[in-house]
């Protein structure tokens, strides 16, 4: 099964939230930076040949 990647970062007040469209997501940060880095290494990992 091939479930397609879609990641975006969602912000709530002064929180922020990496959420991708298989169901994954990431914790709230303060950080927006630490949410993209999150969102990016989440895509990275399921990209094909980014190993």
């Amino acid at each position: 099964m091939n479930v397609e990647h879609r990641v975006t970062v969602e912000e709530r007040g002064s929180f922020s939230t990496a959420r991708c469209t298989c169901g994954w997501h990431a914790p709230a940060r303060r950080s927006r930076d630490k949410s993209r880095r999150d969102a990016a290494a989440h895509q990275a990992e399921h990209t094909p040949d980014a190993h």
